[in-house]
């Protein structure tokens, strides 16, 4: 899934972007933007940013080889308002498995952008036939597992650990 809308996001791959210099340069400068302190506090340590790293370039570097990862842009202003991060396990050939990651810039926070990408996402998937959607939220940011509830996922206990709750979706 390359591209899909919602009443007010335009939601689609970051690829073609990342190809053009001057235009990952322009995107490399909005993402510092988005990935403050603040937005990136409830991620893994693996999408941390790092500036010890060759910080935001070295961050594209590190998504765009791992993942498909997808702009989330105003359809009103076409200002970047987050990221959406797809990661497909390939050992699941019959009914793929796709883990959900997001990212929303604070200026966002708390006007349902959230709500309404994951519930984009949800219909736009399953357009594309079955898949098994999976999210992982760390246990201190409810507001995550309220997005991913509010979208029909499911928690599994199963998948959960200590530090973090997994919830699922089956669509299509």
């Amino acid at each position: 899934m390359d591209r899909f809308n919602t009443e007010r996001l335009s939601i689609f791959s970051w690829r073609p972007i990342l190809e053009e210099h001057s235009d990952r340069q322009e995107l490399e400068a909005a993402l510092s933007a988005i990935l403050t302190p603040r937005a990136l506090e409830h991620l893994p340590p693996a999408l941390q940013l790092s500036q010890n790293n060759g910080g935001i370039s070295s961050w594209v570097d590190q998504r765009a080889e791992e993942s498909d990862v997808l702009l989330v842009k105003s359809r009103h202003d076409n200002e970047l308002v987050g990221l959406l991060i797809l990661a497909s396990d390939p050992s699941e050939m019959l009914t793929p498995e796709i883990h959900v990651g997001y990212l929303l810039g604070e200026a966002s926070w708390g006007q349902g952008v959230a709500t309404e990408l994951i519930q984009g996402l949800v219909y736009a998937a399953g357009k594309d036939g079955p898949a098994k959607l999976f999210g992982g939220v760390s246990n201190d940011n409810p507001a995550s597992a309220r997005v991913l509830q509010k979208a029909g996922f499911e928690f599994s206990p199963e998948l959960s650990s200590p530090d973090s709750q997994m919830y699922f979706k089956t669509v299509g």
